[in-house]
C-alpha cells in the first residue's frame, strides 16, 4: 500500500495541485450533477424523459473522454497534472482513443441499474489491460511503446492489481458516504440548536422539506462519488505503473 500513499501525496504536492485540485472537483462535479438529477428522478418515480438520459449519456461520455487523457498526464507527469489542451491532444492517438471507445459500453451500461452490477465487474476486469496500454504510452506518447508492460507482468501482477482496483472503489463508496453522514449529522446538530432540541418542531420541519433533503443528499453524493472515484482511480493507476517499474 505504500505506493498508493506516494500516489495520494503526489495528487495533494506540487506548485499548482490545489489549482488542478479545484479544477478536477469542478470537472467531476458536472458529472456528479447529472447523476444526481437522474437518481433523485428515479427516487421519485418520475419517468426520466428520452431528453434527459441523453444530456446523463453525454455528460458521463465526455467526462470518460476527458478522463482517459487525463489519466495519461498524470501517468506520464506523477503529480497532478493540468486540464488543458494536452489532454485533447492525447485523445487524438488510436491507443487512447481506442481505451476511450472500449469504455463507453460500460458507461452507458453502468446508468441502468439492471446492468450496473456486470458493467461495474467487467470495469473492473479491462481496467488493469486497459491501463497498461495507457501507461506504456504515456512514457514516450508512442503508440510503439503501448504494450510495453505486458511483456513484464506476471498473472500475480493482474490479480494483485485486480484485487486493489476493487478495494479503491469500496473504499471510494465507504468515504463518500461517511462524508455524507457527517454533513447531514452536522446539519441535524445545528436545526437542533436552532430549534432547542424542540423534537415535533425539528421533525415537522424535516418532514416538510423531505424531497428537497433527498434531492440535495443525490446531488452531493453524486458529486463527492465521482471526484473521490477519480481520485482512487488516479491513486491505482499510480500503483500499477510503480509495479511494473519494480519489475524493470
Amino acid at each position: 500500500m505504500s505506493k498508493m500513499s506516494e500516489g495520494l501525496k503526489a495528487l495533494y504536492t506540487g506548485e499548482k495541485a490545489l489549482q488542478n485540485q479545484i479544477m478536477l472537483f469542478s470537472i467531476c462535479g458536472i458529472t456528479g450533477l447529472f447523476n444526481g438529477y437522474i437518481a433523485s428522478e428515479i427516487q421519485n418515480l418520475n419517468e426520466i424523459t428520452l431528453m434527459q438520459k441523453l444530456f446523463s449519456f453525454a455528460s458521463a461520455i465526455l467526462f470518460a473522454y476527458l478522463f482517459t487523457g487525463y489519466e495519461i498526464q498524470f501517468l506520464r507527469a506523477r503529480k497532478i497534472p493540468d486540464f488543458d489542451a494536452e489532454t485533447f491532444q492525447i485523445m487524438k492517438n488510436p491507443i487512447p482513443f481506442s481505451v476511450f471507445l472500449i469504455g463507453i459500453p460500460l458507461t452507458i451500461a453502468s446508468l441502468f441499474t439492471e446492468y450496473q452490477y456486470s458493467a461495474f465487474i467487467l470495469e473492473a476486469i479491462l481496467a488493469v489491460p486497459l491501463t497498461m496500454l495507457q501507461a506504456g504510452f504515456s512514457y514516450n506518447l508512442d503508440s510503439n511503446n503501448a504494450t510495453l508492460l505486458f511483456k513484464k507482468f506476471k498473472f500475480l501482477n493482474y490479480l494483485s492489481l485486480f484485487l486493489k482496483r476493487l478495494w479503491v472503489i469500496l473504499v471510494s463508496y465507504i468515504i463518500t458516504f461517511v462524508i455524507i453522514f457527517l454533513i447531514f449529522f452536522f446539519v441535524g446538530v445545528i436545526i437542533a440548536f436552532i430549534f432547542k432540541g424542540d423534537i415535533n418542531n425539528i421533525v415537522m420541519t424535516i418532514s416538510s422539506q423531505q424531497n428537497v433533503i433527498i434531492k440535495l443528499s443525490n446531488y452531493i453524493t453524486g458529486i463527492l462519488l465521482v471526484y473521490i472515484l477519480s481520485l482512487g482511480t488516479l491513486i491505482w493507476d499510480y500503483e500499477l505503473i510503480k509495479t511494473y517499474e519494480k519489475q524493470i
